[in-house]
C-alpha cells in the first residue's frame, strides 16, 4: 500500500518512487511481479499521471523495475547487476513508449453504447435473493448440472413475462436461456442448416449477429436499412431460409417496422418455407409511447424466432438471454443439442427467477425507462440547441443510442478526430454495413447509458466547439 502525504516537502513522485524501491529491496514486491498501471495507480490516489510516470521512469532508470511495451512495469531481480543493466537497456525504448501514451488527449466524456452505469444494478435485492437460495434447500442443486433448456422456474418466469408485456403465447418447452445473442444464433445456424446457407439480414444491421453467421458460412442477403425503415422488395427473391431483424427498433437506424411490412414478412416466411429470426434486444426501453407488440404475436403459422435479452435491461455481464423456438423446430433442436448443458449457471438463473416472480424485474425496467428517459430527453435538447439545422438525429425514442447526421458533409474520420482532440469520444458508422465503402461518411454513432445528464450537457457542448467553431 502507498501513502501519499501531501502536506509533505517531498515531492509526491519521491514518495511513490521510495515507497516502491524499499518494498523491492524488502522483498515485499518480488522478481517479475507486475506494478499497477500507471493509469490505475493515479486513480487510486487520486494524482496526476505524470506524477506516477516520474516515479516509474526513475525506477526504472536506477534498474529496479523495466517495462515490457504493451504489457506494463516488472520487477527486477535487483541481486544480478548484469540483468539490471541488460534489462535497463533493453527496455529504454519500451518506457519512451508507456511514457509517451500519456500525451493522448485525456478522454472526459465517451458516448459509448452497450454498458449500464453500475449504480443501476439491483445489488442489495440481488445479494438478498442469492442468500435465500443459498440458505434454502434448493441449494443442493449448485453441484448438479442445471436444466439444458435453462432453469423450468425461469423459463416459466419468462414465458409469464413475454405474454404480459410482449403479447407473446408460448410454452416452456419452446424458451431455451443463452449466454447471449451470439450462442443463441450458433445454435440457430446449425438448426436451419439443413434447409440452405442463406440469411437476409438488414443492412446496415448489428455486426455482432453478422459475424456469427458468416463464421457459420452462411451467405447474408441484404435487406436495405435506412432512416425511413426496411426496403422488404427484394426478399421475395432472397433463397433466404431465414430472416434477421430488428422490428421493434431497428438496429442501428431506431425505426420501428409498420404492421404492413410485419405481415408481409410473415406471408414471405409462410410462402418460401422460411423463419423470421426477431432480435428484440432493448424493446423494454421505449420513451414516446408503450413498446410495440413483438412481431411474434402476429405470426399464425409457427415461423418467428425470438430472442430477447436481459443485457440492456439489467446487465451486460450477466450474460443471459432467452430464445422461444418455433414448436416445428424442436424435434431438431432436441436431435442436435440433446447432450448439451445450459452455459449460464444455475444460481444466476435462479435468482433471476426469483427476481422476476416477485415482480422486481418489471419495477426494475420501469425505474430503468425513466432514467433513461431524462438522459434521451437531455440529448436531444442539448443536439437541437447546440446543433441546430447542422445535426439530424434518428433513432429518437426509444433505446440507448442516436445516429448523428452531417447534411453539411462532414466526414465521420474528421469529426471523431476533432472529438477525441476535445476529450470527447463518439464512434463511426461503418462496422454496422457489410461492405465498408456503403457507408456514408456523414454519419456518427453515440450512446448515452454511461453518461450522466450533466455529464451529456458538458459532452454535447465540447462536440460543438470542436466540430463547428472550425471548419474541417
Amino acid at each position: 500500500m502507498i501513502y501519499i502525504q501531501e502536506n509533505s516537502d517531498e515531492p509526491m513522485y519521491l514518495q511513490i518512487y521510495r515507497q516502491i524501491k524499499e518494498d523491492i529491496i524488502q522483498g515485499n514486491i518480488v522478481n517479475g511481479e507486475r506494478l499497477p498501471g500507471i493509469r490505475t495507480l493515479a486513480g487510486t490516489l487520486g494524482i496526476a499521471l505524470n506524477t506516477v510516470s516520474r516515479a516509474y521512469a526513475q525506477l526504472a532508470v536506477e534498474g529496479y523495475i523495466h517495462a515490457k511495451h504493451g504489457s506494463g512495469f516488472f520487477v527486477i531481480d535487483t541481486s544480478n547487476k548484469v540483468t539490471e543493466r541488460n534489462y535497463i537497456l533493453q527496455d529504454t525504448n519500451a518506457l519512451s513508449v508507456e511514457r509517451s501514451e500519456l500525451k493522448q488527449p485525456v478522454c472526459l466524456y465517451d458516448f459509448q453504447y452497450g454498458g449500464l452505469p453500475y449504480e443501476q444494478f439491483p445489488f442489495k435485492l440481488w445479494r438478498k435473493y442469492t442468500s435465500q437460495i443459498l440458505l434454502s434447500p434448493q441449494k443442493d442443486v449448485v453441484n448438479q448440472y442445471p436444466d439444458k433448456q435453462g432453469d423450468l422456474l425461469l423459463r416459466q418466469e419468462i414465458k409469464k413475462y413475454l405474454h404480459r408485456s410482449r403479447g407473446i403465447v408460448c410454452c416452456e418447452e419452446q424458451i431455451i436461456v443463452g449466454s447471449g445473442l451470439h450462442y443463441s444464433l450458433d445454435i440457430l445456424c446449425k438448426i436451419l442448416r439443413k434447409q440452405n446457407n442463406v440469411i437476409a439480414m438488414e443492412n446496415p444491421g448489428y455486426n455482432g449477429a453478422r459475424d456469427v453467421f458468416i463464421n457459420n458460412n452462411y451467405n447474408l442477403y441484404p435487406i436495405p436499412a435506412g432512416k425511413d425503415g426496411l426496403n422488404l422488395s427484394s426478399i421475395h427473391h432472397s433463397g433466404a431460409c431465414a430472416a434477421y431483424v430488428t422490428p421493434s427498433h431497428q438496429f442501428p437506424y431506431g425505426t420501428v417496422m409498420p404492421i404492413f411490412q410485419r405481415k408481409e414478412l410473415l406471408n414471405w416466411a409462410i410462402a418460401n418455407d422460411a423463419y423470421v429470426i426477431e432480435d428484440d434486444y432493448d424493446s423494454e426501453l421505449r420513451y414516446d409511447a408503450n413498446p410495440v407488440p413483438a412481431l411474434h404475436s402476429l405470426d399464425i403459422d409457427d415461423r418467428t424466432i425470438y430472442i430477447g435479452t436481459f443485457s440492456k435491461s439489467l446487465s451486460p455481464s450477466m450474460r443471459v438471454n432467452y430464445m422461444v423456438l418455433p414448436v416445428r423446430l424442436l424435434s431438431r433442436y432436441y436431435s442436435l443439442f440433446r447432450s448439451y448443458n445450459s452455459p449460464v449457471s444455475w444460481l444466476t438463473q435462479r435468482v433471476l427467477a426469483e427476481y422476476m416472480r416477485d415482480g422486481n424485474y418489471e419495477r426494475h425496467v420501469r425505474k430503468m425507462c425513466l432514467t433513461y428517459k431524462r438522459r434521451h430527453d437531455v440529448l436531444v435538447q442539448e443536439t437541437t440547441k447546440m446543433f441546430g439545422s447542422k445535426v439530424i438525429l434518428y433513432g429518437r425514442g426509444a433505446g440507448l443510442h442516436f445516429i448523428l447526421e452531417f447534411p453539411d458533409g462532414e466526414e465521420q474520420e474528421w469529426l471523431i478526430k476533432q472529438a477525441e482532440k476535445a476529450g470527447v469520444k463518439v464512434y463511426p458508422m461503418i462496422p454496422f454495413w457489410n461492405e465498408r465503402k456503403d457507408c456514408p461518411q456523414n454519419l456518427i454513432f453515440i450512446g448515452y447509458s454511461l453518461l450522466g445528464e450533466q455529464q451529456i450537457r458538458k459532452g454535447i457542448a465540447l462536440l460543438q466547439s470542436a466540430w463547428f467553431s472550425t471548419g474541417p
